[in-house]
């Protein structure tokens, strides 16, 4: 069986593909502690991995800041246009599927799963699939220990959108009442960030609740 690395942050759709990747591949997770991290992110990171039964690489990059965090004046002047500058961050994916290609080609993993949506396209360009397409060109050229079969980043959620990611880890029984995809820290997710608005959306046109709104369903 084919060993894969999966980007593992502890939000709903990196979750989901972990436990896509689980059923198809020898699993190992990898997530990354940049500046001001949230300890409600580490933590279900570690709680998902745990369940799924997989090792998580842990890897500290305290230089690596989210917009909102950032000193700079151009960063000031494009946050209040769109919620989504407080979280972006130059070059993330380019870093971070780096770092991720570090550890694959020791680990022998031939996938690195990412887990970019439909939304993610249409702000973040890094997360398109020609981005992540030249990225795996670049690997291809530069690995030395991949006898021939160089390892891929692949985006099993590449084509859906918050609602198909749901169905799908639904199907594939992801404990979601684990995940944070919020920006806050709080015994609950905050419900007024873009993140949590998009989840609130997207559980509330299935018609059902989302489990990690549940107290006592997270303890």
């Amino acid at each position: 069986m084919d060993k894969a690395l999966v980007m593992l942050s502890g939000g709903l759709d990196s979750a989901t593909c972990l436990y896509w990747a689980r059923e198809r591949f020898a699993v190992s997770a990898i997530t990354f502690n940049y500046f001001g991290r949230l300890q409600k992110e580490k933590r279900a990171t570690h709680l998902l991995a745990e369940d799924a039964g997989v090792q998580v690489i842990e890897v500290d990059v305290p230089f690596v800041k989210e917009a909102s965090d950032f000193n700079g004046s151009r960063m000031k002047e494009k946050k209040g246009s769109d919620l989504r500058w407080a979280s972006y961050v130059p070059a993330r994916n380019m870093m971070f599927y780096s770092i991720a290609a570090h550890y694959a080609e020791y680990l022998n993993a031939k996938w690195i799963v990412g887990g970019h949506n439909s939304h993610d396209v249409s702000f973040f360009k890094d997360a398109s699939r020609p981005y992540i397409e030249k990225m795996n060109s670049l690997f291809a050229e530069g690995c030395l220990l991949c006898d021939g079969r160089p390892y891929q980043i692949v985006l099993p959620l590449a084509e859906m959108d918050r609602k198909a990611i749901i169905a799908l880890a639904h199907r594939l029984h992801v404990p979601i009442e684990m995940t944070w995809s919020c920006h806050r820290e709080g015994e609950l997710p905050c419900e007024k960030c873009y993140a949590c608005m998009q989840r609130l959306e997207a559980f509330s046109a299935l018609g059902i609740r989302d489990p990690a709104l549940d107290l006592k369903r997270r303890e």
